[in-house]
């Protein structure tokens, strides 16, 4: 699991394409995509989390693919860029990821707190690290600070037959 700054790394009909956001505040910006995994350079406990931690970058990761359908592929990441006007963040922001039950498990919801926006862009995000997290259905990624939703961003996660140019698109990064 993963997250850019951080990382922790949605009712949405099948096959539909476009980017499924929603935003409550004119001061951020918010995009959603899909990227090929990148090496973490440490964690953060999350006790909220099925792995208990988070994944830190050192860079923000680029969105290779824009949009809301998501491949089951191990080691693909999905999740939400948000970018604030100047300096702006928002602190001891609530991410939540609600998502079908995990193969094997009753989990269907992983919270952790991080900070948005600041000096740059963060990414929250979550990589398919483990083949009980390859799940079909909506997963849904919300940011909320004192009760008061920032964001909700829904994604559709589909087979990998659903959408194989994305699925095959990191299969260079997973050989190495």
């Amino acid at each position: 699991m993963k997250n850019a700054a951080l990382s922790l790394v949605l009712m949405i009909l099948p096959g539909l394409t476009a980017a499924q956001v929603t935003s409550d505040t004119a001061q951020m910006t918010v995009t959603q995509g899909i990227f090929c995994e990148i090496d973490s350079v440490a964690t953060m406990e999350a006790p909220g989390t099925a792995a208990g931690h988070i994944e830190l970058y050192d860079r923000t990761p680029e969105f290779q693919w824009l949009g809301s359908v998501v491949p089951t592929v191990p080691g693909l990441s999905f999740g939400v860029r948000v970018d604030t006007e100047g300096a702006l963040s928002f602190g001891d922001t609530v991410i939540t990821l609600t998502h079908p039950p995990l193969k094997g498990t009753d989990i269907t919801e992983q919270t952790y707190v991080t900070t948005l926006g600041g000096d740059g862009p963060s990414v929250n995000a979550y990589t398919f690290d483990l083949p009980e997290e390859l799940v079909t259905g909506v997963w849904t990624f919300t940011a909320s600070q004192n009760g008061r939703e920032l964001y909700r961003a829904q994604f559709n996660v589909v087979p990998a037959s659903q959408a194989p140019q994305i699925a095959a698109g990191c299969e260079s990064n997973l050989m190495s």
